[in-house]
């Protein structure tokens, strides 16, 4: 049986982001995801998941003012600084699982690989040691202009010379699909790396079937396969977030 978790940045958003947790639960939901929570009082989150019995699946680590820090030359000491605050929440929220971002290089911002390897090693040692697993997801740079962690083949690199358990990966369906590449034949070969699964059809980036992608086998796949984990809904719904669940319908039928 498949499970799958509420994205509320993208899923709910006709509802202030407090409420959003049970309109998620009244959907049928056991689980939400959302990049940042440092907005919010850690106890406040704490309630409205027990308040509503759901399961916070991941988060991101601070993200300073864009899209991570990870990889960013000058940011070093930030990055490292907002993984104890990252740990604390987890802690606080019961999540086991932290993306680690990487950042978008700019003319006044660079990149670099080696600051970017050192950062995720230790995010990696330092998160491993409190049980949590550390995830990195392929970003395009359509969708985020600069990102350093925007290919495959880097993620290749980062996993050879990060050989570790507590290192995975996110898999999202619109982004590998927007890289060009087929979904299907991605998710199979990064099986033994997977960590998250997201998924949001193309074009578009909505709900699964809106676009072109094969919904259906990716989910055969991850059902044949046994995958333990959770699905984020990490798409912007069509026709607004309840109208656009039919799809889910059948998945959550079984409950």
């Amino acid at each position: 049986m498949l499970n799958f978790s509420a994205h509320l940045g993208f899923q709910f958003t006709e509802v202030p982001f407090a409420a959003r947790f049970g309109a998620a639960a009244a959907a049928g939901y056991r689980a939400v995801e959302f990049p940042s929570p440092y907005e919010q009082d850690a106890g406040e989150l704490a309630e409205l998941l027990a308040r509503h019995q759901l399961q916070l699946v991941q988060f991101a680590t601070p993200m300073g003012d864009g899209k991570g820090l990870a990889a960013l030359a000058g940011r070093k000491e930030e990055f490292r600084e907002g993984l104890h605050q990252a740990l604390h929440y987890a802690r606080r929220l019961g999540c086991r699982r932290l993306h680690l971002m990487s950042g978008c290089a700019g003319p006044d911002e660079p990149a670099d690989a080696t600051t970017y390897l050192d950062n995720i090693r230790y995010a990696v040692a330092f998160f491993a040691d409190q049980g949590i697993q550390s995830l990195i997801e392929v970003i395009g740079e359509a969708s985020a202009p600069g990102y350093f962690m925007s290919r495959f083949e880097r993620a290749e690199w980062l996993f050879d010379a990060v050989d570790s358990p507590g290192l995975g990966l996110i898999f999202d369906s619109y982004h590998a699909s927007r890289l060009g590449g087929d979904p299907l034949a991605l998710l199979d070969a990064w099986w033994p790396r997977l960590g998250h699964v997201q998924v949001a059809d193309d074009p578009g980036r909505h709900e699964p079937g809106t676009g072109r992608l094969d919904f259906p086998a990716l989910f055969a796949l991850l059902e044949r396969r046994g995958y333990p984990g959770w699905i984020g809904c990490e798409y912007h719904p069509h026709n607004g977030t309840e109208a656009g669940l039919g799809w889910l319908a059948a998945y959550m039928a079984g409950r």
